[in-house]
């Protein structure tokens, strides 16, 4: 779930940037380019579902 949600936040983060970007609302932007980054931070984060995170500890 979190690669997913992490997905969906990247995409509204980068819309409000684009929006912010062309009707000049700077504030709407830096919102947008937040919530991207907060997206990309989600997608990084290993997956709870992953199978080999266990392995990984017991090596």
């Amino acid at each position: 779930m979190g690669k997913t949600r992490g997905l969906q936040q990247r995409i509204v983060g980068t819309t409000k940037q684009a929006v912010g970007e062309v009707i000049g609302d700077q504030d709407l932007h830096e919102d947008g380019k937040t919530q991207a980054q907060r997206g990309r931070e989600e997608q990084d984060k290993p997956s709870e579902l992953n199978p080999f995170k266990k392995l990984n500890k017991l090596t």
